[in-house]
Formats: structure tokens, sequence, C-alpha cells
């Protein structure tokens, strides 16, 4: 061999060697994971925003497996809200890695005031081993899958941006932050774009052309075409009393769409209430909003025309007709059985789950509750400060 030849392969080797010690997101799983016991028929996935780790609680039992993934120990991930698809055998979470607390006012607890990006991770659905990571911005709100299960869509609940634009005295176009929208197989980013001022909750629409998002910061919720290169986004304004961007007057969380496509309810925290958008006139209906005198959190429909909404100050749950204003139920919700109640979610067998927060310190919960009556039928102990759930159905 040849000294050039010789030259030639200790430099390959080097490069070799220095490559495989590098770690990618492919390299191999970032977390260690379990075996998950429960089947995915009857298992439900919870994020524990405050212990850093995954529940799996089985809806038709009393078995709860709680699983970290801790990616760097030195750090809070902060896992905020998840997607899972069962046949892919894969779940997706967010990771808002926020700051430490105390270190900015925050509207909700310590959500929404991070300083550094945000993670959206891939977890394998046998083990909750994170297998992957990309970053996304500051404080990844919601993250959902569309239908087609091609899709992640990432919001940035992003107030910590729109308080440090305010005093700095900048305008509103820089306080938006962005929806991301990601490649679930592939894993790359596939479209961005600011929408509005601490975008949070999603809504997609059953052909996947459509988001509908609720614009915390902004009194607003977003219509974005899903179909167009940009990402074109029509936006609504809840009420005529909007407050400045970054001190909302209503502060909607979330948005959902009904079975039948045609309506969203925008639920708020500051507005105390539940807004009907009607999304063949393009405008909210007045005459269908339903003031509850508690934050509203996340609902889903549990009939046609119904809801079951998460209420805090005072923590309690109620079922409402969006079509007549009706409250058909409500209870309260005492602290040792679902203290601050943050999502209700329905799975497709009709049951009903509630996800409580807890007081953000010891371990949270999740009950089973009737859809009808609202009692409590079960009840499973999960991490700290929970707040999403999805269903491996």
């Amino acid at each position: 061999m040849t000294v050039a030849a010789r030259s030639v392969l200790l430099l390959a080797l080097a490069f070799a060697a220095a490559t495989a010690c590098k770690r990618t997101p492919e390299a191999g799983p970032l977390t260690k994971g379990e075996k998950v016991e429960t089947p995915r028929a009857r298992a439900a996935y919870v994020t524990n925003n405050g212990s850093d780790s995954l529940s799996v609680l089985d809806r038709d039992g009393d078995r709860v497996q709680t699983i970290a993934v801790d990616i760097d120990p030195k750090a809070h991930e902060a896992p905020h809200h998840l997607a899972v698809d069962a046949n892919a055998g894969a779940a997706y979470v967010a990771l808002a890695f926020p700051a430490p607390p105390g270190k900015t006012k925050d509207p909700h607890k310590a959500h929404g005031n991070a300083d550094d990006p945000g993670k959206l991770a891939w977890l394998d659905l046998d083990t909750l081993a994170i297998v992957a990571a990309r970053d996304v911005d500051e404080n990844p709100g919601d993250v959902v899958l569309t239908h087609d299960r091609t899709r992640l869509l990432v919001t940035h609940y992003d107030m910590k941006r729109a308080m440090d634009v305010a005093m700095a005295g900048g305008n509103a176009g820089a306080m938006a932050a962005t929806l991301q929208v990601w490649d679930a197989k592939t894993r790359t980013k596939i479209e961005e774009r600011a929408v509005c001022v601490a975008p949070h909750g999603i809504a997609v629409t059953a052909d996947d052309r459509a988001a509908m998002i609720a614009c915390y910061g902004s009194d607003e919720l977003a219509v974005v075409d899903l179909t167009l290169p940009g990402l074109p986004t029509a936006r609504y304004p809840l009420g005529a009393q909007q407050g400045v961007p970054g001190a909302p007057h209503f502060g909607p969380y979330s948005a959902t769409l009904s079975p039948d496509g045609a309506r969203v309810i925008v639920a708020s925290l500051e507005g105390a209430d539940v807004r009907v958008f009607d999304r063949a006139k393009k405008a909210f209906l007045p005459e269908r909003t339903m003031t509850l005198g508690a934050r509203v959190m996340m609902p889903d429909f549990v009939t046609d025309h119904a809801i079951v909404a998460p209420l805090q100050g005072p923590d309690g749950v109620a079922r409402l007709d969006v079509d007549t204003g009706v409250v058909e139920a409500r209870v309260a919700m005492a602290a040792d059985v679902c203290q601050s109640p943050h999502a209700a979610r329905r799975s497709k067998d009709g049951r009903v789950y509630v996800v409580c927060e807890g007081d953000h310190k010891a371990p949270g919960a999740v009950i089973e509750i009737d859809p009808v009556t609202l009692a409590v039928k079960r009840r499973w102990i999960v991490g700290v400060y929970p707040d999403g759930i999805a269903f491996g159905e």
C-alpha cells in the first residue's frame, strides 16, 4: 500500500469512528422504556407533565404503568399532549422544556414560558421508548395526527414570546407563534407558518383539508388550509371585546370539531365560556355562547350535539347541548376525586375519560365518568400533572 493510499485509509477510519461516536436521533432509543403490559385495544396513554413520564392505564382493569421519557436527566421535559397511531405502533409526544418555576408570570401554570426549543418525540408503542426526537419551536402546545396518519400538526403556546415582544414595544405580528406540519413517517418538517398569538388546541377536519386552532393570546379561532403551500390562514375573533394581543379577554384554549364537521366548539379560560363557530357561515353564533363561570379546558363530543367539558375554578365537569345552549348536567369535583380537570375524551366504544391535573406536586388521576349523569365510575392514579390522553384503539 502506498503512503497516499494509507493516508486516505486512515482518514476514512477516523471519520467513521467520529461518526459512530456522534449520536443521531436514529442511532438508537433515546430513552430505555419498558415492555407495556396492557394490550393496545384496552390502553389509554397519558402525558405526565410534572414527572417527565407517560402512564399507560388498562381501561378494563386497575393496572397502571408509568414509564420515564427523560431524555436529559438535568432537564424538565414536561411531556404535554400526545397522539397515538396503534396501527403504526407509534406515539407522538410534545416535550415542552419549560423555564424554572417563578422565572416569568404565566397565565396557565408553568406552560408557555420556555426559553429553549421544545421537541417532538416519536415513541415505540410497545415500550414507550423515545426512538427519535426533532426540535420544534419554544412551548409546543397541542399535537394532532391527521386522519390519514401521514402528518403531525404541532402548535406553540408561546405566551413568553408575546410578553417579550409587548415589553419591547413590538407589533402584534411579531408575537405570533407557529403551526408546524411534520411527516409522521420520515420525521421531517413539511411546512410551518406563524398563525396567531399563543396557538394551542387543534381540531382537524375528517378529510384532513383544514385545521381549526384556538388562539389563546389573540382571542381568535384560526382556520388553516392544509392543502396549499404557505398554509393560508383566516382568523375569526371570538367577540367584540377582544383583548390586546398577549393580554386576552377570552383566552381560547381548545377547539373541538362536531361529529358532522359543521361546527367548531371553542372553550375559553379567561372568558369562562363555550362558543360555537359555524363553518358554513364563517362566524361565531352569539346566541349559542354558554357562560359557565369556570375556566373551560378541553371538551369532547359524547353525542352529535352534546359535549362533556372539564372545568377549573371551581373544579367540575359539565354536559352541554351546544345546539340548544342547555346545561344538561353539571357536577362538582372534590380534590380527592378529580382536582383541576384538564381534558375530556370519548373513546370509540363510547366510554368517557377525564384527565385530572392534581396539585402539580403529587400524582394526578384519570377518571371514567358516565357520559349522561357524569357520575365517576372508575379512577386511576397516574403521574404528576397529567394533561393529555389518547387511546390505543
